[in-house]
């Protein structure tokens, strides 16, 4: 192998003909690898990664930077050459799939503003521990039967050999396990309602608020006893809630519901306790209901399904107890990473971009009037994943159901809502988490500067473009991300292990 420098800033590798057992395909693979790590900037290309985490798709900001001295106002330094610099910044993206370093530290913020809303800190009283709290789980309705998960029964037993009118048998008798694909997929396409599964999804935010509503202005003053002005000058309701796919395609809330004094110099009343939000729960959850237009497709009345699970969070009395808040915080930030990738699909929007999705009322060149960049029938995952997308791409050119913008979240199965919301007194912001996180990098950069005063970052930043370069960056960057996250998972094993050993010490 020897090396060539065709120009200052390209290295150029000669690696010779390939060794037996190696295609000429990775063997340009493996050229373009010692290319890219000879080169002149690739030093400070590769601290960069390793500054943004491993980022699977970073954007590209360009423009000057200066750091200020807030005491004199002078420029202590300028990024870049000529005034000008390019950073890297992370995506941000919440998806794990998508992009596992930013997805992680969404699921940590999340975390700390959930415990926070349970026992306090980042902002909040450590007297919310002492409040009524519950752990609620609302889910969809059936809209017809899917193979569920059954280790030890059959899934779908039934007397008789019964068929629908398809052809499809009505039973099953096989055991699934939790890694069968056939888990969450429907018995017979043809029976199963995609239409009302569709339409559930987009509407199930609708549903939640309709819930929420129902709960504080009617349900809980009611299960208390009092009249609602007095409900209201006595008790404020908060929650966070957290939306997840089950497996046959359809969300369900997991939400935490805690009852505060109207005013913080106050105290809750006596009669708020988790019976009385678990009573009010399970009265509110069968009435929130609601009725789509009617369209060429039919009419449906939504609500949630008769799965309602209420589970009191006790005051933190013991050391077990006490474990209970994190554990309730852990259960819904893994939630939030999540979306319908168990199904298959695709995480990026399917709809044509030429047409927004509308299909130019069928002469759209690009989608031919279906309004998705791709077929249904060529999307990876299952028939029960695809007849949900294709579905949606259909309800999606009627009129009835335009404000649903069912084919631009197709690839969500018609759900277009926020993955999680909180009301506004529950606990802090995740703005308010990612602002603390930038002021303790610019204070540990102030102190690297030796600035007494405070550091001011002076910057006129644009787009350049998102992504790596090559297939070459990609892969250099998954073994960064897989090195950071190996040293993070040593790290926490040595850190339990040297709190074992402090205990036994104890």
């Amino acid at each position: 192998m020897y090396l060539q420098h065709v120009l200052p800033d390209v290295v150029h590798v000669e690696l010779g003909p390939p060794p037996a057992g190696v295609t000429a395909k990775e063997w340009a693979a493996e050229k373009a690898l010692w290319e890219r790590v000879l080169a002149p900037d690739y030093k400070h290309w590769e601290e960069e990664v390793k500054r943004i985490g491993g980022c699977a798709h970073p954007i590209h900001l360009t423009g000057p930077v200066r750091l200020v001295d807030s005491v004199t106002g002078e420029i202590v330094r300028e990024l870049g050459n000529g005034g000008r610099t390019t950073l890297m910044v992370p995506c941000g993206n919440r998806r794990r799939e998508w992009c596992a370093p930013c997805s992680r530290i969404y699921q940590w913020d999340t975390w700390h503003l959930v415990k926070a809303g349970l026992v306090g800190g980042k902002g909040m009283p450590e007297s919310v521990a002492e409040h009524p709290r519950a752990f609620v789980t609302l889910t969809a309705p059936s809209f017809g039967p899917v193979h569920v998960l059954s280790e030890d029964a059959p899934c779908h037993p039934r007397r008789g050999s019964g068929q629908c009118e398809h052809g499809r048998p009505l039973a099953c008798w096989d055991q699934h396990s939790p890694d069968s694909p056939l888990v969450g997929q429907s018995l017979c396409a043809g029976c199963y309602d995609y239409a009302g599964a569709v339409l559930w999804n987009a509407h199930a935010s609708r549903l939640w608020h309709r819930f929420t509503d129902l709960m504080r202005r009617q349900e809980l003053p009611r299960a208390a006893g009092v009249m609602r002005a007095g409900f209201a000058r006595a008790v404020r309701v908060s929650f966070f809630k957290v939306a997840e796919y089950q497996r046959r395609g359809l969300v369900h809330f997991h939400a935490v519901i805690r009852l505060d004094p109207a005013t913080a110099d106050e105290t809750v009343p006596g009669w708020a306790t988790h019976e009385l939000i678990s009573a009010a729960v399970h009265q509110a959850a069968p009435l929130a209901r609601l009725t789509t237009p009617y369209s060429p497709a039919g009419e449906w009345q939504l609500g949630f399904g008769a799965q309602v699970d209420v589970q009191p969070i006790p005051v933190i009395n013991t050391a077990d107890e006490g474990q209970i808040p994190n554990a309730v915080a852990s259960y819904i930030a893994k939630y939030v990473t999540k979306g319908v990738e168990d199904a298959g699909i695709v995480h990026r929007p399917l709809y044509c971009k030429e047409c927004h999705g509308s299909g130019l009322a069928g002469s759209c060149p690009r989608c031919h009037g279906s309004g998705l960049r791709i077929s249904p029938a060529e999307l990876p995952g299952s028939l029960h994943a695809r007849s949900i997308v294709g579905t949606a791409a259909r309800l999606g050119g009627l009129a009835e159901y335009r404000d649903l913008k069912l084919r631009r979240w197709a690839h969500q199965f018609g759900y277009g809502g926020h993955f999680s919301t909180k009301s506004r007194s529950y606990s802090t912001t995740m703005t308010a988490l990612r602002q603390a996180r930038t002021d303790f990098k610019t204070d540990q950069l102030r102190e690297h500067l030796g600035l007494v005063g405070e550091l001011i970052v002076d910057s006129e930043l644009s787009f350049a473009k998102a992504g790596y370069a090559s297939k070459t960056e990609v892969q250099i960057a998954e073994g960064i991300r897989d090195a950071i996250e190996e040293n993070r998972i040593e790290g926490r094993a040595a850190l339990a292990e040297l709190k074992a050993e402090e205990e036994d010490w104890g």
